[in-house]
């Protein structure tokens, strides 16, 4: 446990030590300039706009979520799911690598949800992440697809291509297979003996079976949550299209943002500093630059640093929430 402990510790030591490196590299290539963030603090209309599109961004989280867990049945009140996407953004923001804000958000849902629809309450979270990704992915696709002339000049873009139409179809495939699956999966588990007789494993099994047909009968709900999860990726591209026109950095539609930003997001998932700082603004500035090397795009990581640090300024009423926490309101039955 102890050596578990250290090990724990200087991993965080060297996550932080990465994104520190990377921003002073980063600012050394001017693809970070701190002049600009005074410029943009100058700027009143900047930080409402932007600050706005962010609270939205959580708020339409929220939502999504409240869709999954009523396709679960799982009926808690919507001010109760919003208050923990709040949550959750903040301690995924603030707090990387200690208590995870999906794993706090968890603890606190299965303390409200009968012991039949624990599993299916721990599905919910995972697959609100799952929709979150797909979006990405389904937004990175299209536009990718509107700037098709430049992708396809270079072997790398191609491949990007590629990959992001892979993604978009193959999932979609593979979900249709599990869902094939699930409905033969109780023959086999009726056909082992050992599974039969195993009373706790077949009561999780059927938990778990009857969860995913759940979700194979509310399909449409899948769909509205990765709908509702590009509107909200699509409000945080329009805040960064905001903050880089404004800051003199952008003179063009801002369309390859679209492309840019959710692989940026995607970069950011790599555990290898904290919230991906660094990485994330590498990646934006990098692509950006790919797509659009005619283009004024000095110093294009900057505006995504400070999108970053907006989401946490949006994020801050989790705090409240966690300090002042309270069940939800259940209605009476």
């Amino acid at each position: 446990m102890v050596h578990t402990a250290w090990r724990t510790r200087l991993w965080g030591v060297f996550k932080i030590g990465v994104a520190v490196g990377m921003v002073v590299l980063l600012w050394q290539q001017g693809v970070l300039d701190p002049t600009l963030l005074d410029h943009f603090i100058r700027q009143p209309s900047l930080l409402p706009v932007a600050l706005l599109c962010n609270l939205a961004m959580i708020s339409l989280g929220a939502w999504r979520w409240q869709i999954l867990l009523h396709s679960q049945g799982i009926m808690l009140p919507f001010a109760w799911s919003h208050s923990m996407t709040y949550l959750t953004f903040c301690f995924n923001l603030l707090v990387p690598g200690s208590v995870g804000g999906d794993a706090l958000r968890m603890s606190y849902l299965l303390r409200h949800c009968a012991a039949p629809q624990k599993s299916a309450a721990i599905i919910t979270i995972l697959a609100d992440r799952a929709t979150g990704l797909y979006a990405m992915f389904v937004i990175a696709t299209l536009a990718a697809l509107a700037n098709l002339a430049a992708l396809s000049a270079t072997t790398s873009g191609q491949a990007l291509l590629l990959s992001l139409l892979l993604t978009l179809l193959g999932v979609p495939l593979l979900v249709g297979l599990f869902f094939w699956g699930v409905e033969r999966l109780p023959r086999l588990a009726m056909a082992n003996r050992e599974v039969t007789d195993a009373g706790q494993q077949r009561t999780l099994l059927e938990q778990l079976l009857q969860t995913a047909r759940s979700f194979r009968q509310h399909k449409k709900h899948l769909l509205a949550a990765v709908v509702v999860s590009a509107l909200a990726q699509s409000l945080e591209i329009l805040a960064l299209i905001w903050i880089a026109r404004s800051l003199g950095l952008l003179h063009t539609l801002g369309d390859h943002f679209f492309l840019a930003a959710p692989m940026a997001w995607i970069a950011n998932l790599l555990p290898v500093s904290p919230g991906g700082l660094g990485v994330g603004e590498a990646a934006f500035a990098h692509i950006c630059q790919w797509l659009q090397p005619e283009s004024s795009l000095y110093a294009l990581g900057t505006p995504f640093l400070i999108n970053r640090v907006l989401q946490i300024i949006a994020s801050l009423p989790g705090l409240w929430v966690y300090l002042r926490y309270r069940p939800p309101t259940l209605p009476s039955s």
